[in-house]
């Protein structure tokens, strides 16, 4: 090994207990940034890269059932590719083979939040773009007669709903009993209506309801939303695009006001470092006097000064990486059911800005090690 590496390794390995709390304090904070950053530029930008082109950018709801075909053609018209009109019945699961569906819940759950409110209930005939049936059967034409009904994966894990179980729902103060046929699999992402629950043809044909419907409106075509809205004043425009750009926009002003803070920890860092030198100073001074009495030239002492403290910023690097890529692992895909892709460009960047600056750092708090005459050390210390 070259004697200027060993000599570095020599000065990291001399105090552990300091290098190591080092590299656990500036990693920690290099890991916070960067996952900052991450938020900041990546999550919302991502996600869209992920969607389709033309992908739906706008919501359509408290559509009434008389006025659906006419938006329908409406949309059609203006050659605006729309999602499929859903019928839309709000409704509250409250049982679960005739058990209060408390009993089933656990706390802060997915299905705890689904069940203390209403949820939009639908039918139809055919199943769903994006839905994948992972249990069970779709319902066919023979199944008509029968109140059928269709839930969500996660949603039948957090409330353990098997095929076969009768869920019991209130809607309008009236009760609605229907058998789980299937349990799906959907993205949620697709900017498309998703439900937690589907019913069969005509289970809910007794009750009012309302149609949702999405779908993709260029730029250019924004006036367009004036029309539908004079026309049909009873329905709500969700414009998302408008909505993730507000999103973005939120996040950046937040990471910035979290970066600050971070910064100062950087800095407290920083002085826990100039400290930790300091305290070794008098010892570092000396070996260095001796390594000049014995031929060590003053670049030599740089050198390995440079490499000692370019390693522990290095080291830190490294630990921050590994730290912010396996966090935004977890929430790409068990939170946001994004595709995860390794980020090498920040693998390299990271380790290479934390080894820069704390080894300039580093290296100007033992600056005195090089200039001061190494006989008038020996004198102070004889």
């Amino acid at each position: 090994m070259n004697l200027t590496w060993r000599f570095a390794l020599q000065g990291l390995l001399r105090n552990r207990n300091t290098t190591i709390s080092q590299i656990l304090a500036f990693g920690l904070t290099l890991a916070a940034m960067a996952l900052s950053f991450t938020v900041r530029t990546d999550l919302i930008d991502n996600w869209q890269q992920q969607l389709p082109d033309n992908s739906p950018n706008h919501f359509a709801l408290n559509i009434f059932p008389e006025q659906q075909v006419g938006y329908q053609s409406d949309l059609q018209q203006h050659a605006i590719k729309g999602s499929q009109f859903y019928p839309v019945v709000r409704g509250r699961l409250v049982e679960i083979n005739h058990l209060p569906v408390q009993q089933f819940v656990s706390k802060d759950s997915q299905g705890e939040n689904a069940t203390h409110r209403e949820l939009s209930l639908t039918w139809t005939k055919e199943l769903p773009e994006e839905n994948k049936i992972v249990q069970g059967t779709w319902w066919s034409n023979e199944q008509a007669a029968t109140p059928l009904v269709s839930i969500e994966k996660k949603l039948a894990e957090s409330l353990k709903i098997k095929l076969g179980d009768i869920l019991s729902f209130t809607i309008g103060g009236q009760p609605v009993h229907a058998t789980v046929s299937s349990i799906r699999e959907l993205r949620w992402d697709t900017m498309k209506p998703n439900f937690y629950m589907i019913f069969s043809p005509g289970t809910l044909d007794a009750y009012p309801s309302t149609y949702i419907t999405s779908f993709y409106l260029p730029d250019t075509q924004k006036d367009l939303l004036n029309s539908l809205v004079k026309k049909y004043p009873s329905t709500t425009i969700l414009e998302v695009d408008l909505i993730l750009k507000q999103v973005k926009t939120l996040l950046m002003q937040l990471t910035q006001a979290i970066n600050y803070l971070l910064y100062f920890a950087l800095m407290a860092g920083f002085t826990v470092l100039f400290a930790a030198v300091y305290a070794t100073l008098d010892s570092r001074i000396y070996e260095g006097a001796l390594m000049r009495t014995f031929g060590a030239t003053r670049s030599f002492l740089r050198r390995t000064q440079l490499l000692e403290f370019g390693m522990l910023g290095f080291m830190s690097g490294v630990f921050a990486v590994i730290i912010s890529e396996t966090t935004t692992f977890v929430l790409y895909t068990h939170w946001m059911a994004i595709d995860y892709h390794f980020n090498l460009g920040m693998f390299i960047t990271i380790p290479l800005i934390g080894a820069f600056f704390v080894s300039t750092a580093g290296f100007l708090g033992v600056r005195q090690v090089v200039n001061k005459p190494p006989l008038r050390v020996l004198r102070e210390l004889s």
